[in-house]
């Protein structure tokens, strides 16, 4: 008692707390020793990768794609603090998404993704947990079910009529730009079938629906706190990064907050033979912060890429007329005299299901599947992934890995699904263009159905040909924009129609 007393009386709790300190932090690194994390290349203080990923003049998937051929299919990058797994070959992508899927199935944090998700509410952006599942039933059973489809393929033939008029009434010198025309044609489609109407005319703030939508796109790219936790938070506010997306947030809050009001306006003159979109059926079911979260992923998840896909598959039939002879031959053949390509039609149309197919290989809509988080620790390729860490997956790198596709991965050649099946749901991994696993886009087969009837009505009705120059010289240059896939310079066509 004597010597105890000698002491300080902080002495022996400060000595117990070195002792287990010092215990901790040997166990942390024989832990840390343990560990085997994927190989990747070296990082520089801060920034960490960010200047091999965004510092060259090619676009990011191939800048990615091109560190990955010297680090292997799985590789560590860190953005700034943060590290990142990303994937780019169909053996990773498996163990990712089906493996490990349960693991790896939830999304990371972000200030613009918790924002515009109306905190989470959505079924896109919102953590894994029972929520998440609600509200990925609801978007499913009553934006993607029977009746709604039914809906959906009748408002698609009302446009696509649209669409062939205003081509028809052009003279054969006209040039169209075809990236508008397509991303109106699928915004018009959405819009009719989710809200009723196109609201092309309607503004809030001075701003159009798409032009909204588009502004939550490039919003959902990022912070600097994002990547910077610490002090990223500061740029966010002098740059002005904050102040955009309260703006952003405003307008969508206030847009879609209109669409509500009209709905609940119209909801006792609506007469019981007058087709109900997605509003009607949902309004009574779901909060108001719900309903708005839900059309976010609608607007966002179904326009721009669809959209993009039809871009992609007319720039890779248009420059190569051998595939669009074979093609408008096999169109015309199964529709015959009629005015018009119907989907009966389009079940017959094997070499059609080829070119999308080969298109979506070659262009996928996106370079990366949205951002999963691993949840708990796992093994992917011999390597372990760390809670915390988040996970891409290229659909585009492992849509041109040698290693799947033997015969040249970057040539256009349909002919090669021939003796191939593909399943867009996720359930093989050859080609990704729409995810897999719990996360998968469960809207794949709107999609991919939407773009086969248009492409095939297009190329039935008229001639395709550039207004300058042969078709095989068509410009191919990818955009270096995010998240995207997207040409460099928009597809401008001639269209002559078909006798």
């Amino acid at each position: 008692m004597e010597i105890i007393s000698f002491f300080p009386s902080w002495f022996l709790p400060a000595t117990l707390f070195l002792f287990l300190t010092s215990i901790f932090m040997n166990v942390l690194r024989w832990r840390s020793s343990s560990i085997k994390l994927p190989p990747g290349p070296p990082r520089l203080p801060v920034i960490g990768n960010l200047h091999q990923v965004f510092g060259s003049k090619d676009n990011i998937y191939q800048n990615v794609w091109n560190l990955s051929q010297t680090y292997g299919p799985i590789m560590l990058l860190h953005f700034g603090t943060q590290p990142f797994i990303v994937v780019s070959s169909t053996e990773m992508a498996t163990q990712v998404l089906k493996t490990h899927d349960q693991k790896m199935c939830t999304r990371p944090y972000s200030k613009a993704s918790k924002r515009l998700s109306f905190n989470y509410m959505d079924a896109a952006f919102a953590p894994y947990n029972d929520h998440w599942r609600d509200m990925r039933k609801i978007l499913v059973s009553e934006f993607l079910g029977a009746k709604r489809i039914r809906l959906y393929k009748n408002v698609l033939e009302h446009e696509m009529e649209v669409v062939v008029r205003s081509l028809s009434l052009n003279s054969s010198s006209t040039t169209v730009n075809l990236d508008d025309m397509f991303l109106s044609l699928v915004n018009d489609v959405v819009c009719k079938v989710a809200l009723g109407d196109t609201y092309r005319e309607k503004t809030f703030n001075g701003r159009t629906l798409m032009e909204i939508v588009d502004e939550t796109v490039v919003m959902l790219q990022g912070s600097f706190s994002d990547n910077f936790p610490t002090f990223g938070w500061i740029l966010d506010g002098l740059t002005g990064w904050n102040r955009r997306l309260d703006k952003c947030f405003n307008d969508v809050d206030g847009f879609l907050q209109m669409v509500l009001d009209d709905h609940l306006d119209q909801k006792d003159t609506k007469t019981s033979n007058q087709e109900k979109d997605f509003v009607d059926d949902c309004i009574s079911r779901l909060t108001s912060d719900e309903m708005k979260a839900l059309l976010m992923n609608v607007l966002n998840g179904s326009t721009d890429t669809t959209a993009t896909t039809m871009v992609w598959a007319m720039s890779d039939i248009v420059k190569n007329p051998r595939v669009m002879q074979k093609l408008q031959n096999e169109i015309r053949s199964c529709v015959g005299r009629k005015p018009r390509v119907d989907e009966s039609d389009i079940n017959k149309m094997t070499y059609l299901k080829m070119v999308v197919k080969e298109s979506l290989r070659l262009h996928p809509p996106v370079g990366f599947l949205m951002t999963r988080e691993c949840i708990s620790h796992c093994e992917i390729g011999g390597y372990d992934v760390l809670p915390g860490t988040k996970v891409l997956v290229s659909p585009w790198g492992i849509g041109t890995d040698s290693r799947t596709w033997k015969e040249d991965p970057t040539e256009f050649l349909p002919e090669r699904f021939e003796n191939i099946q593909v399943d867009f749901g996720g359930k093989s991994f050859e080609m990704i263009p729409f995810g897999g696993g719990r996360r998968g886009c469960p809207g794949y087969n709107l999609a991919i159905s939407t773009v086969e009837f248009t492409i095939a009505n297009l190329l039935y009705l008229f001639n395709w040909e550039t207004p300058v120059g042969k078709n095989e010289d068509l410009d191919m240059k990818l955009a270096g924009g995010f998240p995207f896939i997207r040409r460099a310079t928009p597809l401008c066509l001639v269209p002559n129609k078909y006798n």
